[in-house]
């Protein structure tokens, strides 16, 4: 299996997607987000710059790549044969996907990767920051809800649709 760009490139603007609604003033984040973040009204209202947008763009697909190899197992076959795809349609790799390539491209594997990824990289970073940041419990659950979501639905699309077969 090697990765879809495409899909990586396409589950890389979730974050953006569920941000749109999880931090409108009607839900979680809402007004008490700005309260919770120590930012003002006005600071907040104002764009975002486009080195910003184009970082935070970089970030997400960063994070995109690491949920494809986190999630598609085939992966580390494709990786511990320097990335040559060809390498992987002949011997012992192409015997071992055979046997056991494809088998866990499902969104419930998905679900269990987002939550795992949830749980080992964003909960501890997250925690560090709340914790020497002296950030509130409630900024920590709006954070850790909004990256579990993120990272759940990135994990489901790159699951499902993130590999191409070889």
């Amino acid at each position: 299996m090697t990765p879809n760009f495409l899909v990586i490139l396409g589950s890389a603007l979730i974050p953006f997607v569920i941000a749109i609604g999880w931090f409108h003033k009607n839900l979680f984040g809402g007004t008490n987000w700005h309260e919770m973040s120590d930012m003002s009204k006005e600071k907040a209202a104002s764009p975002v710059k486009p080195l910003k947008l184009f970082l935070s763009i970089t970030l997400n697909i960063f994070l995109a790549g690491g949920i494809y190899v986190f999630t598609i197992h085939e992966a580390g076959v494709f990786g511990m044969l320097g990335g040559d795809a060809a390498l992987m349609k002949t011997g012992t790799a192409a015997a071992f996907l055979k046997e056991y390539g494809g088998h866990f491209h499902t969104a419930s594997h998905g679900l269990a990767h987002g939550f795992a990824a949830t749980l080992l990289y964003v909960l501890p970073v997250l925690g560090y920051v709340v914790i020497f940041e002296k950030k509130s419990s409630k900024y920590f659950w709006v954070y850790l809800g909004y990256w579990w979501i993120c990272l759940t639905l990135m994990s489901i699309v790159i699951s499902l649709w993130g590999a191409n077969p070889i």
